[in-house]
């Protein structure tokens, strides 16, 4: 008598093994690449999965310092605008009871330097605003310059009576007068574009980082 498994439903190890490899159909499992999207299959589906996966496109974001323009031409202003400042505060301490007009155009220098050396901050934090500040104080700067060539005539009258010059010089200082300011007033309108253009340079570099 031929005795009977009472584990007879049960499958034995080999048919095991093919039903767990091959999923019970007796063929290899069918791969599925995933390399072009983040499909997933079913689990007990007896497929395998392959490739490599990749981020969606537009999810990467590179991150960049900003220019170092702006830091850099803010100092540079800002040392420029402390010269200024201390010579117009000497000028300005040593004009007192002498020519009041010049006294008026040496405190409006020294203001304009002051505002000069804010500008240049304001760029050192990458502010927009320094900017247009410095331009302003330039195009100041530049108007108040040419109102002193427009009055040679009477610094020369003043240098005449301290005898810091002759008689014959400023007779030969007088008959050129107009040649000498034509010539400052173009070389004021250019050093004015020229610096205009230097502390605008932040603006206009890539990546500038100003607010």
């Amino acid at each position: 008598m031929e005795g009977t498994n009472p584990w007879g439903d049960i499958p034995d190890e080999e048919e095991a093994k093919g039903a767990v490899v091959d999923g019970g159909t007796g063929a290899a499992p069918q791969a599925v690449s995933i390399s072009e999207g983040f499909g997933f299959a079913p689990m007990n589906s007896g497929t395998l999965l392959t490739g490599a996966t990749e981020l969606p496109p537009g999810q990467l974001i590179y991150l960049q310092p900003p220019s170092s323009a702006a830091k850099v031409i803010g100092i540079l202003v800002i040392i420029y605008g402390l010269f200024g400042l201390l010579t117009g505060i000497y000028d300005t301490a040593t004009s007192f009871g002498g020519n009041l007009t010049l006294l008026v155009f040496v405190a409006s220098g020294t203001m304009i330097s002051a505002a000069t050396i804010v500008g240049g901050v304001m760029l050192t934090n990458y502010q927009k605003r320094g900017v247009y500040l410095l331009i302003g104080t330039i195009v100041l700067s530049s108007l108040l310059a040419g109102a002193q060539i427009t009055m040679l005539d009477e610094v020369y009258d003043d240098m005449l009576e301290e005898d810091e010059i002759t008689q014959e010089e400023y007779d030969l200082l007088m008959s050129n007068n107009g040649l000498v300011q034509g010539i400052g007033g173009v070389l004021v309108l250019v050093c004015g574009g020229i610096c205009s253009l230097i502390v605008a340079i932040p603006l206009m570099v890539s990546n500038n980082g100003m607010e």
